[in-house]
């Protein structure tokens, strides 16, 4: 497993584009074009781009359902280059969590921000803060570490770049 001084927790849906996410045998994973017309994958992901970009220390470990449904490398693929080669990992990994149903379903009776904390528990970085939209039960005592999305709005809201300039500022120095 590998870590890193400073590690973002990254999800997909409601952070990079939309929330409204579906997958379909023949068609793929697309945005619903009637809950979010003209919405498309990962239209907000130059947003990350440009705020990781003055900070090179800072690895991602992803936190998308899509490593699960999808695999690693297909998640990780569709990423800008610039943010592939930052990722060292995913909360969920078969190794760890199993391939059998059973253990799949351990995984997702946990909240995202167990996830998280149980991957923080076996990574250990120095400094770490997840990107999320599903906010939802955080603890208090968690709550620092995470840039809250609007999952219609992701990244593309001055808000939450706001927040997330903020908390890399304090982290990274």
């Amino acid at each position: 497993m590998r870590s890193a001084a400073v590690v973002c927790y990254l999800d997909f849906d409601g952070v990079l584009h939309h929330h409204a996410v579906y997958r379909r045998r023949g068609r793929g994973v697309y945005i619903s074009p009637s809950v979010a017309p003209g919405r498309t994958l990962f239209e907000w992901a130059g947003e990350l781009v440009t705020a990781l970009q003055p900070y090179p220390q800072v690895r991602i470990v992803l936190s998308t359902s899509w490593v699960r449904v999808l695999g690693y490398s297909h998640a990780r693929a569709r990423l800008p280059a610039s943010l592939v080669g930052r990722v060292i990992g995913a909360t969920y990994h078969s190794r760890v969590h199993g391939r059998a149903y059973d253990s799949q379903a351990m995984f997702l009776a946990m909240g995202r921000w167990e996830q998280i904390w149980e991957d923080v528990g076996r990574r250990r970085p120095t400094q770490w803060f997840a990107i999320d939209d599903d906010v939802h039960d955080w603890p208090d005592r968690l709550a620092p570490h995470l840039v809250a999305c609007d999952g219609n709005l992701g990244l593309s809201s001055a808000r939450t770049r706001e927040a997330l300039a903020q908390i890399l500022a304090q982290l990274c120095g």
